[in-house]
C-alpha cells in the first residue's frame, strides 16, 4: 500500500513540474502596437524655393511711359521674373477619422524675390537709362486641408484658401535721381497646393510641401516727390508665387 502511495505522489509531482515548465515557457501575448493618430494641434517651420511672375501695366501719362504731359503714352507694359529662398512658420489643428484627416493651417513666410528689368519706354535715352523693379518679401495663408492616411505614419494631403503676399515696385532713372519711386501693397489672393507627411515620432512629423499663390490685381502709385500727383506712375499689379518647402512640425494636444 505504501509503495502505490508513494507512486502516485511521484506522478502527480512530476504532472505538476511540467506544467509549471510549460507555463514558465509560454510568454505572455504581446501588447497591441500604438495606433499613430494626427488628431492634435501642431507648430513648426518650413524652408525651401519659391519663384515667382509679376506684370504691370502703367495706367496713366506719367515720366515712364511718355515723353512729356501731353505726349501719347509710348507703351505700358513691364514683366519680371524672380526666384529666391523662402522660410516661414505653420501652425494648425487635424481631426482624424478613420483615415481621414481634416485640418486647417495658417503659415507666415518671409522670402527675397526681386527682378529688375529696363523700363518698356526709355524716356530720357541716351542721356540716362530707366530700370523698374518688383520684390515680394512676405506672404501669408490660411488654408483647409484634407488629407488621407495612405500607410503607417503616412499622410498625404491637399490644401487650400486665402493667401495675401507684400508686393513693392520701383522706378530709377540713373542720371536723374529726382524721377525716382516706389510703391509698397498687400495683394490678397488664393493657395492652393498639397503635400506627404511622416510622422517621425508620436510629437514630431516631417513632410514636403508644394504651394501655388496667385493674387489679384491691384493699382499701385509710385510718388515722385516735385511732381503733381496726376504724373505719379500709376500701374497695375499682379503676380504668381510658386514654392516647395521642407517641413518640421511638433504635434500636442490630446493623446500626446
Amino acid at each position: 500500500m505504501n509503495k502505490i502511495m508513494i507512486g502516485i505522489a511521484a506522478a502527480t509531482l512530476v504532472a505538476t513540474s511540467v506544467h509549471a515548465a510549460d507555463m514558465a515557457v509560454k510568454a505572455p501575448p504581446a501588447a497591441p502596437a500604438p495606433v499613430s493618430t494626427w488628431t492634435g494641434c501642431y507648430v513648426g517651420g518650413n524652408m525651401g524655393g519659391d519663384w515667382a511672375r509679376s506684370h504691370w501695366t502703367y495706367r496713366n501719362v506719367n515720366p515712364y511711359d511718355a515723353l512729356g504731359p501731353g505726349a501719347p503714352i509710348i507703351g505700358t507694359d513691364n514683366a519680371f521674373n524672380m526666384s529666391g529662398v523662402v522660410a516661414g512658420v505653420q501652425g494648425g489643428c487635424n481631426y482624424q477619422f478613420a483615415n481621414v484627416v481634416l485640418g486647417i493651417e495658417a503659415s507666415w513666410s518671409g522670402t527675397r524675390l526681386d527682378d529688375t528689368v529696363p523700363n518698356v519706354v526709355q524716356v530720357f535715352a541716351p542721356v540716362a537709362a530707366q530700370t523698374v523693379q518688383t520684390t515680394i518679401d512676405s506672404m501669408y495663408t490660411v488654408a483647409g486641408r484634407l488629407g488621407y492616411v495612405f500607410a503607417p505614419a503616412w499622410l498625404g494631403y491637399v490644401k487650400g484658401g486665402y493667401a495675401a503676399a507684400h508686393i513693392n515696385t520701383f522706378g530709377f532713372t540713373d542720371a536723374i535721381p529726382a524721377f525716382n519711386w516706389q510703391s509698397s501693397m498687400w495683394h490678397s489672393g488664393f493657395v492652393a497646393g498639397g503635400g506627404v507627411e511622416y510622422m517621425l515620432m508620436p510629437r514630431v512629423v516631417v513632410g514636403v510641401e508644394y504651394d501655388y499663390i496667385g493674387l489679384n490685381t491691384k493699382d499701385q502709385v509710385g510718388a515722385i516727390p516735385g511732381f503733381p500727383v496726376m504724373f505719379d506712375p500709376v500701374h497695375s499689379v499682379n503676380a504668381n508665387v510658386q514654392s516647395v518647402t521642407a517641413r518640421i512640425s511638433f504635434l500636442f494636444g490630446p493623446g500626446r
